[in-house]
Parts: C-alpha cells; sequence; structure tokens
C-alpha cells in the first residue's frame, strides 16, 4: 500500500474542503470561512439515502455470508482433493467350499523342499563323518596314555598333564558337537519356514479362481482319513511353487 507524506498546508486544505462539502459555509470580507450549522435537509431528499443505506447493509451481509461459506469450504472441503480418505474395502465372501492340499505330494515333487532336503543331509553328513574322526581320535589318544601309564613310563607330573589334555580335548569335542546340532537345527527350521510361506503364498494365489472358504493340508497317517479328489488343489498348488521357484532361479 501506498504511503503518502501530508504537509500542513494539505492537511488544512483537505479539512477546509471537508468542511465546505458538509456545512454551509460563508466567507466574510476579511477572507475568513465562516462554519455554520448543517444545513437542513427535507424528507424527501432523507428518502434515498435511507434506501441506499439498507442496500448497503443488505449487499454488506450477502457478502459476509458469501466469506463464510468461501472460508467452510476452503477447510472443510479444501483438502478433500489431497488427503483422500482410505476406505477398507470389504472382503469378498468365500463360497464355501472347501480344498485340500497334500503335503506328502507338496514335499515329494516341490523342488525347493528337494534342494533345502538335501543341503541340509549333506551338512548332517559331513558333521557325522567329522565328529567320527575326532571321536576315533580322542580314544586312541586315551588308549595310549592308559598303556603308559600302566607300563609305568610316565611320571606322576606326565601322567596328570596327559590325563588334564585328554580331559579338556573331550569337553571341546562335546561342545563343537552340541553347536553343530544346534546349527543344523536352525537350517532345518529356516528350511521349514522358508516352504511354509512359499506354500502358503502359492495356495492364496490358487484359491483367487476357486474363491474357497477354507483351504485344508493333509498327510498320510493324520486325521484327515478322506478327501474328494473333486477339491484336491495340490497340483495346482505345486505347479504354482516350482514355478514360481524357477522364476526366482
Amino acid at each position: 500500500m501506498e504511503h503518502r507524506i501530508w504537509n500542513m498546508e494539505e492537511m488544512n486544505d483537505e479539512m477546509t474542503n471537508g468542511i465546505a462539502e458538509n456545512n454551509a459555509t460563508v466567507v466574510d470580507e476579511k477572507g475568513f470561512v465562516v462554519v455554520d450549522a448543517p444545513t437542513t435537509v427535507s424528507e424527501e431528499e432523507k428518502a434515498p439515502k435511507d434506501k441506499t443505506s439498507v442496500m448497503h447493509w443488505i449487499v454488506e451481509g450477502v457478502l459476509l455470508v458469501a466469506v463464510i461459506v468461501l472460508y467452510i469450504l476452503h477447510f472443510c472441503c479444501g483438502n478433500a482433493g489431497k488427503k483422500t480418505a482410505v476406505v477398507a474395502k470389504p472382503a469378498e465372501k468365500g463360497t464355501g467350499e472347501v480344498v485340500f492340499i497334500n503335503i506328502d505330494t507338496i514335499n515329494e515333487h516341490y523342488e525347493l523342499v528337494k534342494i533345502l532336503t538335501d543341503s541340509i543331509d549333506s551338512e548332517k553328513q559331513k558333521q557325522a563323518v567329522v565328529f567320527q574322526n575326532r571321536q576315533k581320535a580322542l580314544e586312541q589318544k586315551a588308549a595310549n596314555f592308559e598303556k603308559n601309564y600302566s607300563s609305568g613310563s610316565l611320571t606322576p607330573q606326565q601322567a596328570q598333564y596327559a590325563q588334564q589334555n585328554l580331559q579338556e580335548e573331550s569337553t571341546r569335542l562335546q561342545n563343537d558337537y552340541a553347536q553343530a546340532v544346534e546349527s543344523l537345527e536352525a537350517r532345518y527350521t529356516a528350511a521349514l519356514t522358508q516352504m511354509a510361506d512359499s506354500l502358503n503364498a502359492a495356495a492364496q494365489r490358487i484359491n483367487a479362481a476357486h474363491n474357497a472358504s477354507y483351504i485344508f493340508s493333509y498327510q498320510s497317517g493324520g486325521q484327515l482319513l478322506y478327501a474328494d479328489p473333486a477339491h484336491d488343489i495340490t497340483n495346482e498348488v505345486l505347479d504354482e511353487l516350482n514355478r514360481s521357484f524357477k522364476k526366482k532361479k
């Protein structure tokens, strides 16, 4: 907004002009302005001003209402385009159908199961050979100690030192064996989890076409005594598992 600096002469002129417009003025012979009381206005002259005043307040009222409406629309609805409320889509109801998956078939023909199983079995056999050799070596050392001790070829200090070494080696062997078993169990548990997750994901993808309400798995010797072949989706799930596995290789 532009600011204007007024000087005293301009202020006097403005005041004089304002008075002249609103009051009857008379200038005397010396040039001084004499301010008289406001001139009398007739009723006919007031009427237009009163009507104008009423129209003015009506216009002001309409503008005020418009401003309020715009304010409400801005703060209540203005962000509708920016933040859309996420409404959860109701889950589609199942058909009530029950389908089955034969886990024995999955374990036998799912490629990932074979790979994980073979890897764990191979590591188990490898560790078994390692600990068998260590156990035999320790037994041989113990036999030599007994022979030397019985023959009296060892001094008491030598016998005590050899016996202490045998005990320490036996303890290390037991600890290493326990750690190896724990590691194999952890790998086995991880493999089961991986296979279960992939089976669950594949079953859900296949069920998108069936829209079954329940999916059961069964194995030989389990509680399920009979499964209608018409509701068996094992082969579909197996194909999906192997297809997805090959895609990730």
